[in-house]
């Protein structure tokens, strides 16, 4: 697999995967709401990485037994989803997903079994499907229009993702009553203000409103009642 199949990998996967949570928060809910994890486009690198991901470590279990299969993705899913929860609270003090007093939570509240069920189900159709055709469709594209494409993407997305942590930052510390700094901070206030986050991120909050901040900050305070 080379660079240029990586940074394209990356950008199907980061597409595919916003169409597909967004029609299922619409099913779920009712509503279209924002997916995407990047400011700028419809691309969710939690996706996109996850796809790399997928390929490298289960492209060659395409043989094996569907079984096989399904509870690899699961497993991997599952980590991966919770490695993506961890990072993201520990560096923003924000949390965009959690099941923490949900049935079938595991890993913190940081995934649930169901979800892992369904991560299941996405890398076996992705590896035995999707990922075939993909590969295919990247061998019939001349290495003189590939190299080209996957420069001016993977230009796009170190910007984009840079511009979106800086974005995210500065929200976080608007909320917490923190002014601005400096020139970058006040544009960030200004381009991205808190009414344009919300839109671009509907599910994101402060890692301290969640279940599993409260359930911590109780046992603490158990834990100093009983000493």
């Amino acid at each position: 697999m080379s660079f240029a199949d990586i940074i394209l990998l990356f950008t199907v996967g980061s597409v595919i995967g916003v169409i597909v949570e967004t029609v299922f928060v619409y099913l779920v809910r009712g509503r279209l709401e924002s997916r995407r994890g990047m400011v700028y486009g419809p691309f969710n690198q939690v996706y996109g990485f996850g796809a790399v991901l997928l390929t490298a470590l289960l492209g060659s279990f395409g043989e094996e037994s569907k079984w096989v299969l399904f509870a690899a993705s699961a497993v991997l899913g599952g980590l991966f989803e919770s490695l993506c929860s961890y990072c993201q609270e520990k560096v923003y003090g924000t949390v965009s997903w959690e099941y923490s007093g949900q049935a079938f939570s595991v890993l913190n509240g940081r995934t649930n079994i169901i979800y892992m069920l369904f991560w299941g189900v996405l890398g076996s159709v992705y590896i035995r499907f999707i990922h075939p055709w993909l590969f295919a469709l990247s061998g019939k594209i001349p290495v003189s229009i590939k190299m080209p494409v996957a420069a001016v993407l993977t230009v796009f997305f170190i910007y984009n993702l840079w511009l979106s942590n800086a974005a995210v930052r500065r929200w976080n510390q608007r909320l917490n009553g923190v002014s601005a700094s400096g020139r970058m901070d006040i544009w960030l206030d200004r381009c991205f203000y808190n009414e344009r986050m919300k839109r671009i991120y509907p599910s994101m909050v402060a890692a301290q409103k969640t279940g599993r901040a409260k359930r911590v900050k109780a046992q603490k305070k158990d834990s100093v009642i009983s000493d």
